[in-house]
C-alpha cells in the first residue's frame, strides 16, 4: 500500500467512527462515480478495498465502458447505470462520491443521504457554492448522516506531533501560517478550488474557524473585471483569475494567508503551508514525504 493509499484507507476508517454494526457484518459500501465527468477521483473508490470492516457492494456509472471497468477494478458484480437507481435498491451504508468534477457533488450527496447512507466520503473539492454546502449540512442535521471530505492530510499522524510541539510552547508564539497552492498552470482561482482545499483545511485544523477573509484576484497583473469570468474547468463554476492572495484572520488569533500565482516557477515544491513561530518555522509540505520539516530559530 503506498502512501497515498494509507492515508486514504485512515481517514476513511477514522471519518466514520460512529458507524458500527452486529460484529459479523460489515458496512455497505456504494461507489459513485462518472467515467469522462471525474471519473473515480483520486483512489476513492478502490480506499475502501483496504479499509476494515467495510464491503464495496455496488458502483454507478453513467458511462457503459467505465461501468464495466470499474466492476472488474472492484471486484463486484452489481453495477448500475444511473446512482439513483443504485441508492433505491442497495440502499448502502456509506456511499462514495468520487467524481472530481465538482458540479455534481451535491446532487450525488444529497440523493445519497436522502436514501439512508449515514456516511458520506466526498472527493475534493467540495460543492460549489456556500448555498450547496449550506444544503449538505441542513441534510447531514435532518437525516442523522455525516460527511467528510477526502482531505486526507487532515487524518495524518505526524498532526498530533505538531499539536504537542505548539502546544508546548517549542515554536514560541504562533505568528502566522502562510499557505501555497501547486503555483502550475492552474495558479490562481483555479489553484485554490482544486488543491488549495488541502492547504486551507490544515489551516482550519491550526488556526480554527477564519473571523474573516479579504483578497485580491488578478488577472495577467490586472485587477480581475466583469470580464474577465470564464466558466471553470472540471465543474467548477465561474473563474477569473490567475493569480490571487487572501488574507485570513483566525479564531486563535493569528493571520493566515494563502497565495497561488500560475506558472510561478516553483514546480509545485511550494505547495503547502509554513506555520510561523517566534522560535522557528514547520514547513508542511502536502503530498511529499515526509509531511513535515522543522527550521528552529527566529524566523
Amino acid at each position: 500500500m503506498n502512501r497515498r493509499t494509507f492515508l486514504a484507507a485512515s481517514s476513511s476508517a477514522i471519518a466514520f467512527p460512529y458507524l458500527t454494526r452486529a460484529a459479523d457484518e460489515k458496512l455497505r459500501v456504494g461507489v459513485i462515480g462518472h467515467t469522462g465527468r471525474g471519473n473515480y477521483g483520486h483512489g476513492i473508490d478502490t480506499v475502501w478495498m483496504n479499509v476494515p470492516d467495510t464491503e464495496i457492494v455496488a458502483v454507478a456509472d453513467a458511462h457503459e465502458g467505465g461501468l464495466a471497468n470499474a466492476k472488474k477494478k472492484l471486484k463486484i458484480g452489481k453495477g448500475f447505470g444511473d446512482y439513483h437507481a443504485m441508492l433505491k435498491e442497495i440502499r448502502p451504508d456509506i456511499v462514495a462520491v468520487c467524481p472530481r468534477h465538482a458540479d455534481q457533488h451535491h446532487d450525488m450527496s444529497l440523493a445519497a443521504i436522502e436514501a439512508g447512507a449515514k456516511g458520506i466520503y466526498i472527493e475534493k473539492p467540495f460543492v460549489r457554492t456556500p448555498t450547496e454546502a449550506d444544503s449538505l449540512v441542513a441534510a447531514c442535521k435532518k437525516h442523522n448522516a455525516k460527511l467528510a471530505v477526502a482531505h486526507r492530510n487532515r487524518y495524518h499522524p505526524l498532526l498530533k506531533v505538531i499539536d504537542k510541539y505548539l502546544a508546548d510552547g517549542k515554536l514560541g508564539k504562533v505568528l502566522e501560517i502562510r499557505g501555497r497552492g501547486k503555483g502550475d498552470r492552474r495558479g490562481g482561482d483555479e489553484d485554490l478550488w482544486v488543491l488549495g482545499s488541502h492547504v486551507l483545511n490544515l489551516v482550519h485544523y491550526f488556526g480554527g474557524t477564519p473571523k474573516n477573509c479579504s483578497a485580491r484576484m488578478f488577472k495577467d497583473g490586472k485587477s480581475v473585471t466583469a470580464a474577465d469570468v470564464k466558466e471553470g474547468n472540471e465543474g467548477l463554476g465561474p473563474l477569473a483569475s490567475n493569480e490571487l492572495h487572501a488574507r485570513y484572520e483566525m479564531e486563535r488569533g493569528f493571520i493566515a494567508y494563502f497565495d497561488s500565482i500560475a506558472n510561478d516557477g516553483t514546480q509545485n515544491h511550494g505547495f503547502g503551508l509554513h506555520i510561523i513561530g517566534s522560535k522557528g518555522v514547520i514547513a508542511i509540505r502536502n503530498d511529499r514525504h515526509p509531511l513535515a520539516h522543522l527550521v528552529p530559530g527566529n524566523p
